[in-house]
């Protein structure tokens, strides 16, 4: 299996570097000249100096190390191509664009696996095995520390750029998401970046983990020690040891010391661990230790922190009308609404100036975007998405799961299809979305609509099932197409219709 490499930078080097050596290097596409000058020297794949010439090629699979700010629209390209895709962490800068590009890479049956190279350490191999052992009997807590004076970020807090890895290796070895999630930060050299993060969670087992990120630390500190009944595990990421202390308290309180001694020595080179698990699911087919899904989850609770962090910072609240039912660890933005007899779950996130009517349900793992408005009686299940205003009218559906029995309950995230409405698209009184559809941007429902299939941006779609009946401006006006061109009669907006897509003219 060959594998081509989009980015050469710090990280991208090391990557090609991997696959050169285990033979499965194909191509390197790198924007920069000098760069792909000094590759020329050494490299004997073909260089490319953007993305497109390496979408025509037979190369079935490709390795995305470019800015995260730039890995969903790369990723997508890619998986339209029908291409298998290793991107590194983090997968994206959100959970809606994370969502859309799992649900793309199921209806493409591609891979989709992300660069969590913690998971790939052996030393976390040992450990995950050894507490499904019962090495450690019932598990407290888990507690991490990546601290360095190191590089700091003017885009990405402390967490963002430090904590993914962590946060992964939490998810990994609890096997659960968190029930509660709370952070608070520090803003010492920028206005509005944290530059010393404490992120804490709380897992429905009861395990809870805590993790500390800073670029201000007087020291290199990378560890992770998990508390047990029957010991402690100490894992030194930077001397590669996994040391158990055979200390604990006893029922009657007493402490028990039986000493330490180093279980573990790690050697093995992770990245070429995680480079032969990405060619061994290119062939084999079978879903990644880190998937898709998994990079999912990591987003979520960063995104949920983050939000929280700004918050916090700000010293701003929403408002909930007291018969609403707004569970700790929801995360709301400043501004938002809650109306009467409303249920938020623990780990939804709402975004600013959000309003929610009456009797709304906001399930667990449900992102809402900033300036959305949710009518009378929507429930919003697990898997739904909403970017920014979006309108949902009284009593419209969302739907999770696509094949519902009661006798055969299908009722865990692994079963759930993700719905994503994209921004300013509207849904209609009592319309219904069947799971697995994405809403384009600015997109009509009409009222009483079935949604089956996806809706083109900008499209009026009406019927049962939904059909395209004519196109709306962002504002709201309907358009007039005359020789592929539309212009709005009120706010004067253009538009180009070509192959029943349409798009505004800037």
């Amino acid at each position: 299996m060959k594998v081509a490499v989009i980015g050469a930078g710090t990280w991208g080097k090391n990557i090609i570097r991997t696959l050169g050596g285990l033979n499965a290097l194909a191509a390197i596409v790198e924007s920069d000249e000098k760069s792909r000058e000094n590759l020329a020297k050494d490299s004997k794949v073909p260089l490319y100096e953007s993305v497109e010439p390496l979408l025509k090629t037979k190369i079935p699979a490709v390795a995305v190390a470019t800015p995260a700010e730039t890995h969903y629209e790369i990723v997508k390209q890619l998986l339209l191509a029908d291409k298998d895709v290793f991107v590194e962490k983090p997968m994206t800068l959100s959970v809606s664009e994370a969502e859309e590009l799992v649900a793309l890479s199921q209806e493409r049956s591609r891979i989709l696996m992300v660069g969590h190279l913690l998971l790939y350490q052996p030393a976390i191999r040992w450990i995950y095995l050894f507490l499904k052992e019962n090495g450690l009997g019932k598990i407290y807590s888990l507690h991490q520390e990546r601290l360095n004076l190191g590089r700091v970020r003017s885009i990405e807090n402390a967490l963002w750029s430090l904590g993914v890895h962590d946060v992964a290796v939490m998810l990994h070895l609890v096997e659960q998401f968190p029930l509660k999630i709370q952070v608070t930060g520090q803003r010492a050299l920028q206005p509005s970046i944290d530059d010393d993060i404490y992120l804490h969670l709380e897992f429905p087992a009861g395990v809870h983990a805590h993790l500390h990120t800073s670029w201000l630390w007087p020291e290199k500190r990378r560890q992770l020690t998990l508390i047990g009944e029957k010991g402690k595990l100490v894992y030194d990421e930077v001397q590669q040891t996994v040391t158990l202390h055979r200390k604990w308290i006893e029922s009657n309180l007493d402490h028990r010391d039986e000493g330490a001694e180093v279980v573990f020595r790690g050697g093995e080179n992770p990245l070429e661990l995680e480079m032969e698990h990405f060619l061994a699911r290119i062939k084999d087919r079978k879903n990644p230790l880190s998937d898709g899904r998994n990079g999912v989850d990591v987003i979520r609770v960063l995104q949920s922190a983050t939000r929280s962090l700004n918050s916090y910072q700000k010293k701003e609240v929403y408002t909930a009308h007291p018969s609403s039912d707004v569970e700790p660890g929801a995360v709301i933005g400043k501004g938002t609404k809650i109306w009467h007899f409303s249920h938020v779950s623990p780990h939804a996130i709402i975004g600013d100036y959000c309003s929610l009517g009456q009797n709304v349900y906001v399930a667990n793992h449900v992102t809402i975007g900033n300036h959305v408005k949710i009518q009378n009686n929507v429930s919003l299940y697990e898997g739904v998405t909403l970017e920014d205003y979006v309108f949902c009218g009284p009593s419209m559906v969302f739907t999770n799961v696509r094949t519902p029995r009661s006798a055969y309950p299908r009722n865990t995230s692994k079963d759930y299809h993700p719905t994503l409405v994209k921004t300013g698209a509207s849904i209609g009184a009592n319309a219904t979305l069947v799971c697995g559809t994405t809403v384009g941007e600015w997109a009509f429902v009409a009222a009483g609509a079935v949604v089956t299939k996806d809706v083109p941006p900008y499209a009026l779609v009406a019927g049962v099932p939904a059909k395209i009946i004519g196109w709306a401006c962002e504002c709201g006006i309907a358009l007039t197409f005359r020789q592929e061109s539309a212009s709005c009669h009120h706010c004067h907006k253009k538009y180009e219709k070509s192959d029943k897509i349409v798009r505004r003219l800037e």
